[in-house]
């Protein structure tokens, strides 16, 4: 699911999982699927005007809400690291004319730019689709900042998998009990903690990699130098087409 050419340069990384990307050179698409209820999902590309909800999730035409009864809207969760959920955003209820659409605060007020992750909540019983246009970033050093603290992120270029052994996403400058969760919306939350005696991340005690599933998969991460030194723990990717 990714991009030609790293399909061919990458044949033994996971570059992809159950969403499908198509691209020329670092330029593609993603076709999106938000299961029912809760998720974390982060967007890998750079879009065009903006990678807001109104590009990426455009409610234009009330997809993202049911007039009912009852009526169900699609929720999406900002986080603030030191402050928590402050920006929300609600799917607006279509009127009889179709003509009350877009989110309830504008839709411009959530970004989910690469590296960055929300919460959205589906709640419809079928899955949400969306299609993402835009380009992967590239460099040697792309620096996701984990600041002390909770951290909602997710991969800066568009890989998925193992976060310790996929030489595209390695995440493993974690600090003594950091802690990561995954969440999925039928297994709920995953707690990974590491382990500086083993320098390496633990599930229930034993060493286990943290996963991501897809390439939209975001998750928490929660950095214990703020008990200490207050400072960021930079998690560094690299991708060089």
């Amino acid at each position: 699911m990714l991009i030609s050419a790293l399909l061919g340069a990458l044949s033994s990384v996971s570059v992809m999982a159950q969403t499908n990307v198509y691209s020329l050179n670092v330029v593609g698409y993603i076709n999106v699927s938000i299961a029912p209820g809760w998720s974390i999902l982060t967007c890998p590309l750079v879009c065009s005007p903006d990678n807001t909800l109104n590009t990426l999730l455009p409610n234009t035409n009330g997809y993202f809400n049911q007039v009912g009864p009852p009526a169900l809207h699609t929720l999406v969760y900002a986080w603030t690291p030191g402050q928590g959920y402050v920006v929300q955003e609600e799917a607006v209820v279509a009127s009889v004319n179709n003509s009350n659409t877009g989110w309830r605060y504008g839709g411009a007020d959530i970004a989910l730019s690469p590296g960055s992750a929300a919460f959205v909540y589906n709640p419809f019983s079928a899955p949400l689709s969306a299609t993402w246009v835009g380009t992967v970033v590239s460099g040697t050093n792309l620096v996701n900042p984990l600041v002390p603290g909770w951290n909602l992120v997710g991969s800066i270029v568009p890989a998925s998998g193992d976060l310790v052994t996929n030489s595209l996403i390695m995440l493993t400058n974690g600090q003594k009990q950091d802690l990561l969760y995954t969440y999925d919306p039928v297994l709920t939350w995953t707690e990974y903690t590491y382990n500086a005696a083993d320098a390496a991340w633990t599930e229930g005690g034993v060493v286990t990699d943290p996963v991501t599933t897809n390439i939209t998969q975001g998750f928490f991460y929660y950095n214990t130098t703020r008990f200490v030194t207050e400072t960021n723990n930079n998690w560094v990717e690299s991708y060089n087409p």
